[in-house]
């Protein structure tokens, strides 16, 4: 991204100004006035205007250089200001929201309970919690691009792709989600927040995280498997995110595992990810520690070694590994790194991963393949929104 490019709140002369010096490099005002056709002392005030927020600096004179008479005309160049990214992310339970630098920075950052499929305006929400988050931060630098991270696939121009009626014989549809789940709202953030606007899906944006901040740093080819909020892969190949044609590449959650199974939102039944959800866990393990547990619990009972939970979580990375084989017989990934916010309890789930990919996979590869917990935790997908903003 260009230094001019990253300027997007600039309007009127200002913004004429920061292309010229995009352009031309390092000029007076005088000649600035006159590439862009304006009266000297409207140049003057918006390059007083510019210089006091940090998007312009003065160029330091080089010795030996200087008049020998008079002061010397000071020259000016756009601030090498580092590009800073607001990020939302929505969950399945909660909305979190930060501002990210280029160096994985994370400012103003906050969680809260929200239900995004209650959500009917979703830019409007991201107005709100990126204004709150500038002023926890503190900071008084533009945003220069905007992500919104979502559970689900994304066709970007379309939207999700996935969630249109299906009618049952019965009549019954398949369940309802909020109207802007259909389009792609990046149009509307970008005319929001005048800045250009990205949205992408939850586990595509964790994958970047970690193959650009986290444990698979310096990779060229990484899974990251996400199973906590929701289940999805975000893949990346040569480097690059891999989306596919609809943005449904890495949707493990919807491979179909059960022709009887319960009716999913992309119309088919018995996908993975309503097969092997939190909710299948926690019945599970109601039956044995009684009706008040909850995922918290369940993660708290893996981490003190319960050999009942164990042996749920155990099962479920079997499960997930027998219908991943395929996927990594076709990319052939260096690393697979699992949902850092499992905590102690992805062990576990490795082990079953493990069990269940031997068996589908050449010895080759079930030997050379790491397997590994995230290392970002809840900051994966924080952190793959600035990275994403780079490449």
């Amino acid at each position: 991204m260009s230094s001019a490019s990253r300027l997007t709140g600039l309007r009127g002369a200002e913004r004429l100004l920061a292309d010229l010096l995009a352009t031309n490099g390092p000029s007076t005002r005088t000649e600035l006035a006159r590439l862009a056709e304006l009266p000297v002392s409207t140049v003057t005030s918006a390059t007083g205007r510019m210089l006091a927020r940090g998007d312009l600096e003065e160029v330091p004179q080089i010795p030996g250089s200087l008049p020998r008479r008079g002061r010397p005309a000071a020259r000016l160049r756009l601030s090498p200001r580092a590009h800073l990214t607001g990020v939302v992310v929505l969950t399945p339970r909660t909305i979190r929201t930060a501002l990210v630098g280029d160096d994985g920075s994370v400012a103003g950052r906050e969680e809260v309970a929200f239900d995004w499929l209650q959500c009917s305006d979703v830019v409007a929400e991201c107005i709100q919690r990126l204004g709150a988050a500038r002023r926890r931060s503190g900071l008084d630098a533009a945003i220069d691009h905007v992500v919104l991270g979502r559970p689900g696939p994304h066709q970007q121009g379309v939207g999700m792709p996935l969630l249109t009626p299906h009618p049952e014989p019965s009549g019954a549809a398949s369940p309802p989600a909020a109207a802007w789940l259909l389009d792609d709202v990046q149009p509307a953030l970008e005319e929001a927040f005048d800045a250009p606007a990205t949205v992408e899906n939850d586990a595509n944006l964790a994958a970047l995280g970690e193959a650009g901040f986290g444990v698979a740093a310096g990779l060229q080819h990484v899974v990251h498997l996400k199973l906590v909020t929701g289940m999805g892969a975000g893949v990346i190949v040569n480097g690059q995110l891999v989306r596919g044609a609809h943005g449904l590449a890495g949707q493990l959650s919807h491979l179909t595992v059960d022709l009887g199974g319960p009716l999913c939102a992309c119309g088919s039944r018995g996908c993975l990810g309503k097969v092997a959800t939190a909710d299948q866990l926690l019945d599970s393990a109601r039956s044995a520690f009684g009706l008040g547990i909850d995922m918290f619990d369940l993660l708290g009972l893996s981490a003190q070694g319960d050999h009942g939970v164990r042996r749920i979580l155990e099962d479920l990375g079997e499960l997930v590994g027998r219908h991943l084989a395929p996927f990594c017989v076709m990319l052939d990934p260096q690393m697979l790194v699992i949902d850092g916010t499992l905590g102690p309890a992805a062990a576990p789930v490795i082990t079953g991963l493990r069990n269940g990919l031997r068996r589908s996979v050449p010895p080759v590869m079930s030997r050379s393949l790491q397997i590994t917990t995230g290392t970002l935790g809840t900051d994966a997908e924080l952190l793959g929104a600035a990275r994403l903003t780079r490449v």
